[in-house]
């Protein structure tokens, strides 16, 4: 009977802890950050966002219109590419080079040039095609903005699984992530952070790494995407890492070296993203669900990532420029 009666009590014990923890989770997906966190879904440019690209990026409302008539003369000009000729698109590229046409036009070279440099990262680019990487929830953007407008993405890389999921689709499911992030005009403008959670990460990991596709992942993430990227964070990094970094920061310029940030603790973090925004896992007061939002939204784009591939360069002459 005594042992009875003890089963019976670890049960209720186990049963209101289970019930501790639904309620918990439930309070936590329904906290509201502050006003000054915007949704990630944004895609109102406000005065506030507006006086940003006015300031940072040299935008003129009433200049665009001959800036999108200069770039669509270029393209004109250029043999063997079949360009998107539309003013979204187009301005996507003004706005990452601060509305130099010709750094606009390079970059929108670049751009086209990246599937035929990097054929295999860029074979089946589309949604449904990263169903695998979508499910492990390894990369997405955090449901609301830093204080200063910019996206948040990020990536679970110590929680990678390479049995299942292979190296190249885990980075080029990142970078799926990032350009459909920048049709947003207000991350467009604002930009993006970066968060690497690098917790976990192992030799198991590294050894799965083909450096090839680290240089292909940095080489588009870095120099063919219009994005602006504000930071990136480094959080649990281990000496394992650090062998990986130790390759991958020859590949980057020093603009980017310079804005990314190793933090030895959470607090470091704090410092620099509230926690108000982040997820219980890095000290902050949402849930670790992933935003599920972020993946539909995903998902039904996937005729836009579709009709991405009618656009490009007809033969590899380019390659040079």
């Amino acid at each position: 009977m005594r042992v009875n009666i003890a089963l019976a009590v670890t049960c209720s014990s186990n049963a209101v802890s289970e019930t501790k923890k639904v309620v918990v989770k439930e309070a936590m997906e329904n906290i509201q950050p502050s006003e000054i966190f915007k949704s990630f879904d944004l895609d109102v440019i406000t005065e506030d966002i507006q006086r940003i690209a006015e300031l940072e990026l040299h935008e003129r409302v009433d200049e665009i219109p001959r800036c999108l008539d200069m770039l669509k003369d270029m393209l004109q000009k250029e043999t063997d590419l079949t360009p998107c000729m539309d003013d979204n698109f187009l301005l996507m590229f003004l706005r990452a080079r601060k509305f130099d046409c010709q750094l606009a036009f390079n970059l929108i070279k670049k751009y086209f040039m990246a599937p035929v440099t990097y054929p295999s990262m860029f074979r089946n680019f589309t949604p449904r095609s990263c169903m695998n990487a979508i499910n492990s929830n390894l990369h997405y953007f955090l449901p609301y903005r830093n204080a200063d407008g910019c996206a948040i993405l990020l990536s679970k890389f110590g929680k990678w699984d390479p049995t299942t999921l292979p190296c190249d689709e885990l980075l080029k499911f990142n970078i799926m992530c990032n350009e459909m992030a920048i049709k947003n005009p207000v991350t467009q403008i604002c930009g993006v952070i970066t968060i690497a959670d690098m917790k976990d990460f192992s030799w198991s990991h590294l050894l799965q790494i083909q450096i090839s596709d680290v240089r292909c992942f940095v080489s588009t993430l870095q120099d063919c995407l219009p994005i602006r990227h504000k930071t990136t964070h480094i959080i649990n990094h281990s000496s394992i890492f650090s062998v990986l970094y130790g390759l991958v920061k020859p590949l980057l310029t020093e603009k980017v070296k310079n804005r990314i940030y190793f933090h030895d603790d959470l607090q470091s973090l704090h410092k620099q993203i509230s926690p108000e925004i982040l997820p219980e896992s890095l000290g902050g007061r949402l849930s670790d669900l992933p935003n599920q939002d972020f993946y539909n939204s995903l998902i039904s784009n996937e005729e836009n990532f579709v009709a991405r591939q009618n656009y490009g360069y007809a033969n590899r002459r380019h390659l040079s420029i």
